[in-house]
């Protein structure tokens, strides 16, 4: 019988060429593959048996997005998420099905999931109101929820550690000498930035800061620029801008769009202002100038949320876990150290 090392010698490939193909694995153009096929058979060689399905089964990923604003539009922070989850589903041998849905289509979408269960159900609920939250007990399959805090649900979920993430970014801001710190927060309802307040406001009582200017904006970076741009146009803007030295940021998109209006306001980055935001987006490292944020680990997140829901799978009647992820300071050129404060 012919072997692997005389069909390459034929085909002028190398041995591990002709193993690939005929084990059915990439690395081979489909042409060569035919030829190595043709050449087995004709020689009689055994080819190898196309292995059954291996798969343990299949996870249901529904990605909800109400305005796409923190789904679609942060810069592939939510992308690298689910990039992270096929990769460990795809390790886990499961099957990823992935559904979108939106306002319009949330029902018929939840409906079509309970009524056909795969083994397990992960659902972006980054902007997901609570009316839909509710919809998700309709699903009789182990489920996990993540970029939602879920507060109060009986459902597993993995999310930021958001009010710890805002309060460690103001305690930076206060060590490097700010006192009068301004919030760049988001004019969209979303249940991370909602917590991301909370750390705020308790930063301030902890660190017995006054209370301070705060202008809503659009969380995209678009929107984040336009709506600064018409604040910065108000009559006492100047003033106001003129009473913070730092400002935190909901996310670094809101972040990235505020300094951009700012600084065509005559404001200087960080020497007038230092400006702080959260996600550490791509986009982030070479803004100019270069954004000091809070990373949230992506790949901890996805991980996570497949491991979390494989041992709800095999175990589910386990209490509900609450999983949140640290934030990790990332120091870059947005702020500045002051040399003094009046209350330091």
């Amino acid at each position: 019988m012919i072997t692997v090392k005389e069909i390459a010698a034929l085909i002028g490939v190398s041995p591990a060429t002709v193993s690939l193909a005929l084990n059915n694995k990439e690395g081979v153009s489909e042409e060569t593959r035919r030829k190595i096929r043709k050449v087995a058979e004709e020689h009689q060689y055994a080819l190898p048996q196309v292995r059954k399905n291996t798969l343990r089964g299949s996870i249901q990923f529904v990605k909800y997005a109400a305005h796409g604003m923190v789904v679609e539009e942060n810069q592939g922070f939510i992308a690298s998420i689910i990039d992270q989850i096929e990769i460990e589903c795809r390790r886990c041998s499961y099957d990823l099905i992935m559904t979108g849905c939106n306002r319009d289509t949330a029902v018929e979408t939840f409906q079509m999931v309970a009524a056909k269960p795969s083994d397990g159900v992960i659902l972006l609920g980054s902007e997901m109101s609570e009316d839909l939250i509710r919809m998700i007990y309709q699903i009789h399959a182990p489920i996990i929820v993540i970029d939602n805090p879920m507060s109060y649900e009986r459902v597993d979920s993995v999310v930021m550690a958001n009010e710890s993430i805002a309060y460690d970014a103001m305690q930076y801001l206060y060590q490097i000498g700010h006192r009068n710190i301004g919030y760049l927060h988001s004019s969209v309802r979303v249940a991370n930035f909602e917590k991301r307040q909370i750390g705020y406001e308790v930063a301030l009582e902890k660190l017995q800061l006054d209370q301070t200017l705060r202008i809503p904006l659009t969380p995209t970076l678009q929107g984040a620029y336009s709506d600064m741009k018409a604040y910065l146009q108000k009559d006492h803007a100047q003033n106001a801008i003129q009473s913070v030295s730092a400002f935190f940021a909901d996310n670094d998109t809101i972040a990235i769009g505020a300094m951009k209006a700012l600084q065509e306001f005559g404001c200087r980055i960080p020497d007038d202002i230092s400006v702080i935001g959260v996600d550490d987006i791509p986009f982030s490292a070479i803004n100019t100038p270069s954004l000091t944020t809070m990373r949230i680990s992506r790949s901890s997140i996805g991980k996570l949320a497949v491991d979390t829901l494989l041992k709800r799978i095999a175990h589910p009647d386990s209490p509900n876990l609450h999983i949140q992820i640290s934030g990790q300071l990332i120091e870059r050129h947005s702020t500045k150290k002051l040399n003094s404060s009046p209350n330091s």
